[in-house]
């Protein structure tokens, strides 16, 4: 009885991790579920760490993360219970990874933090259609935690399907971080320069900048002409990388995009096909926050035929959020892209904006999603996030029921079903500004387009641009 009663006093004093279930134990549980399962495994088990900032007055919006503080590890992708992909124990420039937290307002609000991830040496972590034969291969990539919603997988197909530059690969996974389950991710590719598989621009001349809301957390910024809450920061090249002639080449195009806005001559600055494209997109998916949607603008060199483009549409989280509207992006006054809208110099602009949008038309992207969204819930990747679902709420203290797949997916149905006829009126009553045709001042005349056709509205009548009374 002694004996019996010392045992059982070891056990209770036992720590708890004596108890702990192994990696081995910890992985099969999750590798089941229909969807790849990743295992980061830092040295020492160290968590990457970061501090939660706001504006130090309260001047401008957003919270964000500084003190960030990166662990190196080791990460393994399961994918049906086998090894797909394995980086191997942390070695300097040779394997392994670093695992750090990225993102604002994400980072800011949540215990399932986001992350970044680098790899000492490139791979490709999600696999690629066979029908594409671009080497995907690269060392950076990023987890991202707004995997609670379905939306983004629609978000970046329609991408795809509309001709984006660049249409970032995801892939819904979940997550082991130091035998600890973390639920539900978003593996993604990032928004990066990389000349053959994401963002091409010359590595000693191009730059992608952002309009950033975020700006007075980044170590270098410009301020904006046409809007006091943002400003323009850069991601690539590094600031600590920035040379003096880089910035004052990326200040002047700034100058340029801004002004030529106003003056008309805005073609000879900017791509209007990779712009149109790129607020098309955001209004077939009805964004409502404009500051927290990145607005990515890039330059792939400095030769004169070199225009400033937008070839990427990235955190889109606020989607199919504001029905029967133009996104927040079209209408937010200072942005210029709404300058864009309401200057009666920018007729090719528009002109622009209604091919790409009769193009999409055309090409029944909108039935093509619609489709998409009916067939989801019993996709593989619908039945994945049915079976992790209820332990993504469980290890984050959610109600189970606001995860439902079948709700989600009717939804976005839904959103898909309404906006085309509800785009299509927007689109067809499209104005370009109230302002007198200049030939004509004082006439109350205007310049509207309607459809596709420029037409001159005076003593509301119709008038061709030359000047021939319609119908």
């Amino acid at each position: 009885m002694t004996r019996l009663l010392l045992l059982l006093l070891i056990l209770f004093t036992l720590p708890s991790f004596c108890f702990a279930q192994t990696s081995e134990e910890v992985r099969k549980k999750y590798s089941n579920l229909g969807l790849p399962l990743i295992c980061i495994t830092t040295v020492g088990g160290e968590e990457p760490t970061s501090t939660n900032v706001m504006h130090p007055d309260g001047s401008y919006v957003g919270a964000s993360i500084t003190n960030i503080v990166p662990k190196n590890g080791r990460i393994q992708i399961y994918r049906s219970d086998t090894l797909w992909y394995d980086s191997g124990e942390y070695q300097d420039q040779v394997s392994g990874m670093t695992i750090k937290h990225r993102g604002n307002t994400s980072a800011y609000h949540y215990a399932n933090k986001p992350f970044k991830l680098t790899l000492e040496k490139k791979a490709d972590l999600i696999i690629t259609p066979e029908d594409d034969d671009t080497d995907r291969r690269s060392k950076h990539w990023v987890l991202l935690n707004c995997s609670f919603s379905i939306r983004t997988a629609f978000i970046y197909q329609m991408e795809k399907m509309i001709g984006m530059e660049f249409a970032p690969r995801i892939e819904y996974v979940n997550v082991i971080v130091n035998n600890d389950y973390r639920g539900l991710y978003i593996l993604s590719e990032n928004v990066r320069r990389d000349k053959d598989c994401r963002i091409d621009v010359d590595k000693d001349e191009g730059y992608i900048i952002e309009l950033n809301a975020y700006f007075w957390n980044e170590p270098f910024s410009i301020p904006s002409r046409l809007i006091d809450f943002m400003q323009w920061t850069l991601k690539y090249p590094d600031p600590e990388d920035l040379t003096e002639e880089q910035e004052a080449n990326i200040r002047s195009d700034i100058e340029r995009l801004e002004t030529s806005v106003a003056d008309g001559n805005y073609s000879e600055v900017i791509d209007v096909r990779s712009v149109a494209r790129w607020i098309l997109l955001h209004d077939l998916l009805g964004t409502y926050d404009a500051a927290g949607s990145n607005i990515f603008v890039v330059r792939k060199n400095t030769e004169p035929s070199s225009l400033m483009r937008m070839p990427v549409g990235w955190d889109m989280d606020s989607s199919m959020r504001y029905p029967e509207k133009w996104s927040r992006t079209h209408t937010e006054r200072g942005i210029f892209i709404s300058r864009l809208f309401a200057n009666e110099h920018c007729t090719d602009f528009i002109e622009t904006y209604l091919e790409e949008w009769s193009r999409v038309s055309e090409a029944g992207i909108m039935e093509r999603m619609r489709q998409l969204a009916l067939a989801f819930p019993s996709s593989p990747l619908g039945q994945g996030l049915k079976h992790s679902y209820p332990l993504h709420a469980k290890r984050w203290g959610y109600d189970v029921s606001i995860f439902d797949v079948d709700m989600q997916a009717q939804l976005v149905y839904n959103w898909f079903v309404n906006r085309e006829p509800g785009l299509n009126s927007l689109v067809s009553g499209l104005a370009v500004g109230i302002k007198d045709v200049e030939e004509e001042k004082g006439t109350g005349a205007r310049k509207v387009i309607l459809g596709k056709h420029l037409y001159i509205i005076r003593d509301n009548k119709a008038y061709s641009i030359d000047g021939m009374r319609t119908e």
